[in-house]
């Protein structure tokens, strides 16, 4: 059976000073200045809300009496959902975690013969881990490279609602792995705008594919904590046997970014 679902989505996402001495000649004798004092740590979290629409296909491996191979509409709620980024970079290089969970429950819009209706649970669990490195650039232009990998965990509680036959149900799930790489891309327009855009390409197989792709401008309100308005666009194709997943997600992003 195919699920096709268009609901709004909150999804989640993220992102990215040192003090000098000064020497003074008191005499003919030069005295050496201060060794320049530097945090080499740095951390940061992001939580933000991506308000978005959401189309799915799935198909889940269903072949009970009556089962539809036409795909079904279904009205779809969010129930849960936590999303977080974290970052730790040491001087150049970091690592990156983004850690998503959402829930959905979802109804039949059209009733069967066979059955009346069916209720659908479904879990998705979406988390990137990936080292960062920020290259040597000078000026006001900079570009931050990523390498990684993105693991999607999708479970499903399936419930056919009594009709002609008996209520039946059945769970299933689904995991996988695929490599991902990509970029950051800011220009500073004055101390305290950016412009930013950041994308990351994976799957690089014939079962698997992905576009995550994101635009938009930052705020700096001091020197640990930004605001980001943007917009994102994703894309994950994924096949293995019975099981498809085809989704695409796009809409606003807005967030705050702590640094410390």
């Amino acid at each position: 059976m195919k699920i096709h679902t268009i609901v709004p989505a909150f999804l989640l996402a993220s992102s990215l000073c040192a003090s000098a001495g000064t020497s003074t000649a008191m005499t003919p004798i030069t005295q050496a200045a201060p060794t320049e004092e530097r945090d080499d740590w740095s951390f940061e979290l992001a939580p933000y809300v991506w308000i978005a629409s959401l189309e799915a296909d799935s198909s889940l491996p269903w072949d009970g009496p009556g089962s539809d191979p036409s795909v079904q509409r279904f009205d779809t709620k969010i129930t849960g959902a936590f999303m977080i980024e974290a970052l730790a970079r040491y001087r150049a290089v970091g690592i990156l975690v983004d850690f998503n969970w959402l829930q959905l429950d979802t109804e039949t819009l059209r009733q069967g013969i066979l059955y009346s209706g069916a209720d659908l649970e479904t879990d998705y669990l979406y988390t990137t881990a990936a080292l960062t490195y920020l290259l040597p650039l000078e000026g006001d232009f900079h570009a931050e490279l990523m390498a990684g990998a993105r693991l999607w965990s999708i479970s499903a509680d399936f419930e056919l609602k009594p009709g002609l036959l008996a209520g039946r149900g059945y769970s299933s799930n689904e995991t996988w792995v695929s490599p991902l790489a990509g970029a950051k891309l800011s220009y500073d327009i004055n101390q305290d705008w950016q412009l930013f855009f950041q994308g990351t390409a994976g799957g690089f197989s014939g079962s698997s594919a992905q576009w995550d792709l994101c635009g938009g401008v930052n705020y700096q309100f001091n020197n640990w904590c930004a605001a980001t308005v943007g917009y994102r666009y994703l894309s994950e194709e994924y096949e293995n046997g019975d099981f498809n997943f085809d989704a695409t997600a796009q809409g606003a992003q807005v967030g705050l970014r702590f640094r410390f």
